[in-house]
């Protein structure tokens, strides 16, 4: 089969593309359509900001996570010479051909059954674009989401915080440390959690969920149930500082919401964090 490149990190190329919503829609700078291919302007759109569920491979089960971002959702129709949609070009060539691209640029394949595929690829930024693939012959439904560059706090003081819930509405807290598979706090949590002590003093009209997420090691209700209690121990240490309990929901997300692979000790470091969320 032939392999169309489809991929080009280099290049970032504005297409022109009618106006949606008063979003001019630009093509993404990353994943690229295959020739010959043609959006359909009523059935595509570009958000600043959205959110989109991927579907993934875990274990022999699949399941959906979700992604924010800037989002993209675009149809495409692959023409041939007399502008007919050219069927002749099989939902599993396009499936083939953006499996081949997003591997040769160093992409993860996280899903791949018949015509769907979900792929991730790391930008220079730091980001990760995340890729879902739904393909027919001669078309195709493509969902992107770039997830922000992941700011990993482990120096983070009270205006940092405030800052990047300000700007992203949330923020991943590192350094406060658990005993292992307990809710309890080891020595030099302290250092972090007396900063979003500050947060909060400092922010009196601040209200924010307090998240706890776990790596994929062992079952999902058991990580389900650490998290939340992780989470609820956090809210004990700011309470015994003064804030007032209505300001803090403290909730458990388990593994179901990684920021890295759980493939390495390095990533699942960084999916056991805390969270803080603005509630507006």
């Amino acid at each position: 089969m032939k392999i169309l490149c489809v991929l080009l990190l280099l290049a970032f190329h504005v297409f022109q593309a009618p106006v949606f919503a008063g979003v001019k829609a630009e093509e993404h700078g990353v994943i690229k359509p295959m020739p010959r291919s043609q959006i359909v302007p009523a059935q595509s759109r570009v958000n600043n900001y959205a959110s989109h569920r991927f579907l993934i491979q875990k274990g022999k089960k699949s399941e959906r996570v979700e992604k924010k971002g800037k989002y993209w959702h675009f149809r495409y129709l692959i023409k041939d010479a007399n502008g007919k949609i050219d069927r002749t070009v099989s939902r599993e060539e396009i499936v083939q051909n953006y499996k081949e691209a997003a591997l040769e640029k160093g992409g993860t394949i996280l899903y791949e059954a018949g015509y769907l595929l979900t792929f991730s690829l790391t930008r220079k930024d730091g980001g990760t674009t995340w890729a879902y693939l739904s393909a027919g012959n001669g078309s195709y439904n493509l969902d992107i989401i770039d997830e922000a560059a992941f700011r990993k706090q482990l120096t983070f003081g009270a205006e940092e915080m405030m800052r990047a819930l300000n700007e992203d509405g949330r923020v991943a807290v590192y350094g406060i440390y658990f005993d292992l598979d307990k809710a309890s706090l080891k020595p030099g949590a302290e250092k972090v959690l007396v900063e979003m002590v500050k947060l909060m003093k400092n922010n009196p009209g601040l209200k924010i969920q307090i998240q706890g997420h776990t790596d994929d090691t062992g079952s999902d209700e058991h990580n389900l149930n650490l998290s939340k209690r992780r989470a609820e121990t956090v809210k004990k240490y700011l309470l015994l500082y003064g804030i007032e309990a209505p300001r803090m929901v403290p909730e458990g997300y388990g593994e179901k919401k990684p920021v890295a692979p759980n493939d390495t000790e390095k990533n699942r470091a960084m999916n056991r964090r805390v969270e803080l969320v603005k509630i507006n």
